[in-house]
């Protein structure tokens, strides 16, 4: 298996654990691990952490402003729902000084507003083709939280408590805890997207 658009890498992993050896088997094991570990990070953000182009649709909005449903890092094509290519020249990406963008707003001095198609649709008119993300490369205290919840799922895999704490129910049943490390959970709140 290779790792899509993981946090860590397969070695970062074996380097911050200290595995010397090569398993296929136990590599492929971390693997899925480091790329569920990465799929749960997007999850609890509400974000994911690389570039992913893709075509967007929007709606007219009411005023120059259209608030952006994702993360954006640049806008390959803008298109009106009339069609028409609408050039950087016209709009502004926000925040103007710092990414990701979270809304593109129609100049004051555009020769353009936003229109709906020959149809009269207002509904997903608008296109915005471009690269979508928090960050283009994963930021660095995203790849250690990574490493601590992909360390934390290993050492469950194995039988290793991580946690200290193991709760047995009244039928004699022993739960281990699923949890987060705390500085992993820590670090994925300072980044939790608001909608």
């Amino acid at each position: 298996m290779t790792i899509s658009n993981g946090y860590c890498t397969l070695d970062e992993f074996k380097k911050h654990l200290t595995i010397t050896t090569h398993d296929a088997d136990d590599d492929a094991a971390i693997e899925n691990i480091i790329e569920g570990s990465s799929r749960l990070i997007d999850n609890l953000a509400g974000r994911w952490f690389y570039p992913k182009t893709e075509t967007r649709y929007f709606d007219v909005p009411a005023g120059r402003e259209i608030e952006l449903d994702e993360d954006l890092l640049t806008v390959t094509t803008l298109t009106n729902g009339d069609d028409t290519v609408i050039t950087s020249t016209y709009y502004s990406l926000i925040p103007r000084n710092s990414t990701p963008k979270h809304s593109l707003i129609m100049k004051t001095t555009s020769i353009y507003n936003w229109t709906g198609n020959s149809s009269g649709d207002t509904e997903g008119v608008i296109s915005i083709a471009g690269t979508w993300g928090y960050a283009a490369t994963t930021p660095d205290d995203i790849r250690q939280a990574c490493l601590e919840i992909a360390l934390s799922a290993y050492k469950r895999r194995t039988g290793e408590n991580t946690t200290g704490v193991a709760t047995v129910t009244a039928a004699g049943v022993v739960i281990t805890p699923q949890d987060i490390p705390g500085g992993a959970l820590s670090i994925i709140r300072r980044y939790k997207r608001h909608i």
